[in-house]
């Protein structure tokens, strides 16, 4: 079983909310038939050091309320994140098709979710990282609707986990 981790973000809440921006107009999908995950791609999350395990409290097993996400880079090019939310429940998998810097502490990736299934979907996310740290503050379908705004879960209202680097 893949196990992967994308970083909470910091914990402070962005100037500006992404889906004011370009974000909110998110482009068609990408080809379905892109394989591999841009070069640059890896690079950058190197930079944030995003590759790894993020939770919450990495001492506590993994649950819902304690997400275990973990980050990595695969055979063939592609950047796969997992998030492990425990045993009785399936990993969400994520792969990462492109990714750019919005502002010195926050990126925007391109992901298609569950990749390779009758229920992937093409997605758009924006995190805040820093300091050994990653917050999801956006999450939008592409062509869909808006599934986390300003570090806020639209379906309950909850907020993002503040997610620190495990390993």
């Amino acid at each position: 079983m893949l196990m992967f981790a994308m970083p909470a973000a910091a914990a402070t809440a962005p100037s500006t909310d992404p889906a004011n921006e370009s974000l909110a107009t998110a482009a068609a999908p990408p080809a379905k038939d892109a394989e591999l995950t841009e070069p640059a791609v890896m690079e950058l999350l190197q930079s944030y050091e995003l590759f790894g395990t993020f939770a919450p409290d990495c001492s506590r097993p993994a649950a819902p309320t304690n997400p275990h996400v973990r980050v990595s880079r695969e055979p063939g090019g592609m950047v796969i994140e997992a998030h492990d939310v425990g045993l009785k429940y399936s990993n969400n998998l994520y792969s990462v098709r492109a990714a750019r810097r919005v502002a010195a502490d926050r990126l925007e990736l391109k992901v298609v979710f569950v990749p390779g299934t009758k229920a992937e979907e093409y997605q758009t996310m924006e995190m805040v990282v820093g300091k050994g740290t990653r917050r999801t503050m956006f999450n939008r379908v592409d062509n869909g609707p808006v599934r986390v705004q300003r570090g806020v879960a639209v379906a309950n209202g909850s907020r993002t986990p503040l997610l620190k680097k495990c390993d």
